[in-house]
């Protein structure tokens, strides 16, 4: 319940932020600038202060773990920290996984038909991008997976039937979060939900979902700084595509083998100490 309330309370205050910079920087009112994003037509500016509300939901897992007596670190990972060289790792396969996936799709349309061009402020954009996208992917994989998905499947005994339970609730709340209005972008934001929280329950962490969530929106919006992004966030019915959906989960898919296979080979620790400790550390233990 916290973890909603600090969600929607930094999504109103980052927003307001960026519908007054916006106003601003385009001489604009805010009430024409709200009008324009109530008809989900957006901006630069609106687009990143979107991102950096997410991003906020990194310190606020950490904030939310402390209240219950546990240190941020066993968000991240059994061992009680971000295993970093993993983490680049799995960003190094999802990487080459959605850069295929993007190849692909582009190769399908034709470079004619991506609307590619020098807009105005194209470098600050694409600064933006690659700088807050890390953190946008994190925030999410904190506050859903490693807040939300270990919170439900704590009320279960059963292991497995807590880390299912755990990965369906967090999984269809990652779908509805993104507001999506047609049936084939909202069974990828699920699928990928599941194959998020199954990658962390294989791993041992979050570095794995990260990496693969922040490689996923990274690659696919490099191009947004030379592109029409007004109707970016238009998830209305008819905006999916089954062939990409397929596509996409087809290639995640192959990567998450890839990265599990890695785990087992590098022997990647995938069980800790109790959910609740005094401090970071400790033996691993199986449970």
């Amino acid at each position: 319940m916290l973890g909603a309330v600090g969600f929607i309370g930094s999504s109103i205050v980052v927003g307001f932020l960026g519908l007054l910079i916006e106003a601003a920087v385009s001489g604009r009112s805010i009430r024409e600038v709200a009008q324009e994003l109530g008809m989900l037509r957006i901006t630069p500016i609106i687009f990143l202060t979107n991102s950096v509300s997410l991003a906020l939901l990194v310190p606020l897992t950490f904030l939310l773990s402390r209240l219950v007596g546990q240190k941020g670190g066993w968000i991240s990972s059994v061992v009680g920290r971000v295993r970093w060289s993993w983490l680049l790792r799995c960003f190094g396969v999802s990487f080459v996984a959605v850069a295929i996936l993007i190849g692909v799709l582009i190769s399908l349309e034709g470079w004619e038909n991506q609307g590619l061009a020098m807009r105005p402020g194209w470098w600050w954009l694409l600064v933006g991008i690659i700088v807050v996208t890390p953190f946008q992917a994190a925030g999410e994989e904190y506050l859903v997976r490693g807040v939300l998905n270990r919170a439900v499947a704590s009320f279960i005994p059963a292991r497995v039937a807590g880390a299912v339970l755990g990965a369906v609730v967090s999984s269809v709340v990652f779908m509805f979060i993104h507001g999506a209005g047609d049936i084939w972008l909202n069974i990828t934001y699920f699928s990928m939900g599941m194959l998020f929280s199954y990658l962390a329950w294989r791993t041992g962490g979050l570095e794995a979902a990260v990496a693969m969530h922040t490689a996923n929106n990274l690659v696919a919006m490099l191009f947004l700084p030379f592109q029409d992004i007004s109707e970016l966030f238009d998830r209305t019915e008819g905006t999916g595509d089954p062939l990409s959906s397929l596509l996409q989960l087809g290639l995640l898919g192959i990567a998450a083998a890839i990265i599990v296979a890695m785990a087992r080979r590098s022997s990647i620790e995938r069980w800790g100490p109790p959910a609740i400790v005094g401090e970071a550390g400790g033996t691993p233990q199986r449970q």
